[in-house]
């Protein structure tokens, strides 16, 4: 009796040994999943200390603050998730924009918000790599897009290539990062008026780390615009991480961020929407090439103006 009671013990021992392995790879399966298709958490917070202008602006005046990185919401559910991050420079309020990142990290798409409230959203087709990419140290890849605005008919090619450096440790006021992943990326624009073609050049040097699921540094380099008789000359702004956590989005914001989203997917387009399948200042370079449109037409008017004057046979 006791032989077989002993016999019933092991075999139930060995029962619960198998239900609790089965249980741990689940959870690790689950917690795997979440780690893959959801890469951020609504309330998810970076402070960085800014210096230099603003990334993306045609303008290479400084704006030295704070720059704030949130993700302020959720949209797409339950299929085809992106999340909201807001974007914003305590130098400059004015600087503040959306950037949408799907499940699979990849950016799809950015709003530009003027002065009156009105929202701009402009889509990347295809969607391109936000702060990261899985390459191998040394190896390099290059992805064709371009920045598209349905409403107003405007597309922007680009050409990105972005590159793996050596791992590095990088210390902060957040504290230090070891093994850093490092990553330099290239993007060439041309900005096609008919009249000419602008070329627009960006380099980006990010240091991104998983404790902070984010950038640790971000060296940006914008080359120098030229057009005509206008040129603006080039910069470079680095933004360094102070603090990183979690804060609770407030109600009106999250609700107003809900609703812009479905007031634009209420709204009829021949073309597709963004893909569910870098960089939250690339909405500044949009705003920076009508600035140099406009300036560009404004010289073309008054050299013709000049000319009429000059000559009064015409």
């Amino acid at each position: 009796m006791i032989d077989i009671l002993l016999v019933a013990r092991r075999r139930l021992s060995v029962r619960m040994v198998l239900v609790g392995t089965l249980i741990a790879l689940l959870c690790t399966a689950t917690w795997a999943g979440q780690d893959v298709n959801e890469p951020f958490e609504v309330g998810q917070r970076w402070v960085y200390k800014h210096e230099g202008p603003r990334p993306g602006s045609i303008e290479p005046n400084d704006i030295d603050g704070e720059r704030i990185m949130h993700v302020i919401g959720v949209v797409g559910e339950p299929e085809g998730k992106q999340w909201i991050i807001e974007d914003r420079f305590t130098g400059e309020e004015k600087a503040t924009g959306r950037i949408y990142v799907n499940s699979k990290r990849l950016l799809t798409a950015l709003e530009i918000k003027n002065q009156k409230g009105k929202v701009a959203k402009l889509r990347y087709d295809p969607p391109i790599p936000h702060q990261i990419m899985e390459l191998d140290i040394g190896q390099e890849k290059t992805v064709e897009t371009s920045l598209k605005m349905d409403s107003a008919k405007f597309s922007l090619p680009s050409t990105i290539v972005i590159r793996r450096l050596d791992d590095e440790t990088i210390t902060t006021p957040a504290g230090e990062f070891a093994n850093c992943r490092h990553f330099k990326t290239t993007s060439k624009s041309i900005f096609n008026i008919k009249i000419a073609k602008i070329p627009i050049t960006e380099e980006r040097e990010r240091w991104y780390h998983p404790k902070v699921n984010g950038l640790v540094k971000e060296v940006y380099r914008k080359g120098p615009v030229k057009f005509l008789t206008w040129s603006r000359a080039g910069y470079t702004a680095t933004s360094v991480l102070t603090a990183f956590g979690k804060e609770e989005v407030p109600v009106e914001i999250r609700l107003a961020s809900q609703n812009d989203n479905t007031n634009q997917s209420q709204e009829p387009s021949d073309h597709p929407q963004p893909r569910a399948s870098s960089s939250s200042a690339v909405y500044v370079l949009f705003l920076g090439t009508i600035i140099v449109l406009v300036v560009g037409i404004h010289i073309l008017r008054k050299r013709k103006r000049r000319t009429i004057q000059s000559d009064p046979t015409i």
